[in-house]
Formats: structure tokens, C-alpha cells, sequence
């Protein structure tokens, strides 16, 4: 049995306008707070180039995988950062929320690029056999029809960026697409990524029976919930009801233990204007 611990955390872009919530303020505390706690592997959403670097300088103990979603791997990017003493990265992509995904592109109607950074990762202690795909995202804030349809993309794609060469024939490993997907529990995003499409009416797994697909939200499927019932925040306060960053995990996975994270920095301001969510998990 190996145990995981995967953290997903918008840290808000290098905003000039955040004033005395400038990234300047808050990174020390961003990395202090993964420090803290953890986690074998940490998806962060928003960073632009300059607090990737940031990140990476602050949590030595990570290889971090990923690119922006802009030309010459500039903009906002979604980074994975694994636990190098636990974990190795196996094979890693970077991808285009949009009809062109292998290239860079803006999909649909959405107001800016969107990407997902995926990382196939093994064990390196205990079970060497022992791999998992994560997927880290940021849906686009504006386009409802972008987000159903980055959902739809994604599930298109999953099974396939699952696919391990590890056994003969290819078995699938198990999956935690985590991220910022700017929807609430019960949005046509987050049914579609589960499984329960509104507009195709499919539901459950695939229509060959294929349980790859099957994702269940780890906050519910949880045996302990801890931490407040919404995700983002305006530094200072909590904003109600908004519950936005998700963890969606494979069966394959017990999900002992769900957290919302409303750690504080030493100002007492929340170091981003997301919370981040924390999965504890067995396989």
C-alpha cells in the first residue's frame, strides 16, 4: 500500500494591482505552506515564468514539469511539482484546452489560452511499480461553453495519457486530475469530468464499459472532510459558496482524508486568493 498526498493550489498570478498582496508578499508563504505540508505531489495553477522560477528556487526537494500556455512557454502555466525523494517523473505533456490541442491555441469562446499539464509518476521506494497519472488544469473563467468543452476534451484524453507499457497488454494507471476548473460541484464542467455529460446523456462510464473514465470527487468520496466549503478568497476573507478547485480521482484510489487549507500567513491574510485543496490517498 503506497500513500499519497497530492495538493492543487491557485496561487494567483504576478498581479502589479494586488498592492500589499503583490507576489513579492506572499511567495514566501505560498512555498512555506507546501513545505508544511507535504504533499508527494503539488499542481499549481497561474504562475507566470518569473514565480515558477520562484517556486522552484524555494522547494528544492521537487522536480517541477510544465510549461506556460503562451508562445515560448511564456504566460500563466499549470506546473506539477513532485516529491523527487518519493516519486519519479516518468513522462510528462503539456497541452491546449481547445479544438487544436497540440499546438498553442485559444479553444472555443474562451478569453485566454488554457492548458493542462499532465505527469506520469512512479515510486521510487517501496513499490517501484506503483504509477499514477496527475493532471493539473485551469478552466477559462469567462466561456461556460469553453469549460463544458475542456471537460469533454479532457475525457476524451484521459485514457489515453493513462496508458502505461509497464504490462503486457497496456494497463491504466490510476488518475487525479486536480486544478482550478472555475465551476461548482453539480456544473455541467464538473458532471461531464465525472462521468454524467447532460447534453450526450451518458452516464457512468464509457459506453464500452471502459472504467478508466470513472471519476469520483475526492472532497466527497472522502472519509474525513476538513477545512471550509469554499475555495476562494480576497485575501482577507473567505468568499462563500465557491467551491472551484477540485480533486477528481480514479476507483482505484482510497480517499482517506479532504482538506481546504485556510492556512494564514504571518500578515494574517490568506497567501493567494484561492485555497488549496489537499487529498490524502492510498493505492
Amino acid at each position: 500500500m503506497t500513500a499519497i498526498r497530492v495538493l492543487s493550489y491557485n496561487v494567483r498570478y504576478a498581479n502589479r494591482g494586488d498592492h500589499h498582496d503583490a507576489w513579492h508578499d506572499r511567495r514566501d508563504a505560498v512555498a512555506r505552506l507546501v513545505r508544511f505540508h507535504r504533499p508527494d505531489v503539488a499542481a499549481f495553477q497561474e504562475p507566470l515564468p518569473d514565480q515558477r522560477r520562484d517556486l522552484r528556487e524555494r522547494l528544492p526537494s521537487y522536480e517541477f514539469v510544465g510549461r506556460g500556455r503562451g508562445t515560448d512557454s511564456e504566460g500563466e502555466g499549470c506546473p506539477i511539482a513532485v516529491r523527487a525523494d518519493r516519486w519519479e517523473v516518468v513522462d510528462d505533456d503539456t497541452f491546449w484546452l481547445s479544438e487544436t490541442p497540440d499546438r498553442q491555441s485559444i479553444g472555443w469562446d474562451a478569453a485566454y489560452p488554457r492548458i493542462a499539464t499532465w505527469a506520469r509518476v512512479r515510486a521510487v521506494d517501496g513499490d517501484a511499480a506503483t504509477e499514477l497519472l496527475v493532471v493539473n488544469t485551469h478552466f477559462d473563467h469567462v466561456s461556460a461553453h469553453a469549460r463544458r468543452e475542456s471537460a469533454r476534451l479532457l475525457r476524451e484524453r484521459l485514457p489515453g495519457m493513462a496508458e502505461s507499457d509497464a504490462g503486457e497488454p497496456a494497463e491504466s494507471v490510476p488518475i487525479a486530475l486536480v486544478g482550478d476548473l472555475n465551476c461548482t460541484p453539480g456544473s455541467d464542467p464538473y458532471r461531464i469530468l465525472l462521468g454524467d455529460d447532460p447534453e450526450t446523456g451518458s452516464s457512468g462510464p464509457n459506453e464500452t464499459g471502459d472504467d478508466r473514465l470513472r471519476l469520483r470527487d475526492a472532497a466527497a468520496a472522502a472519509d474525513l472532510r476538513h477545512g471550509p466549503h469554499t475555495s476562494l478568497t480576497d485575501f482577507a476573507r473567505l468568499i462563500d459558496g465557491r467551491r472551484i478547485d477540485h480533486a477528481l480521482v480514479s476507483p482505484e484510489f482510497d480517499v482517506e482524508a479532504f482538506a481546504t487549507l485556510a492556512d494564514r500567513d504571518d500578515r494574517g491574510r490568506y497567501p493567494s486568493d484561492h485555497l488549496p485543496i489537499l487529498t490524502r490517498m492510498t493505492l
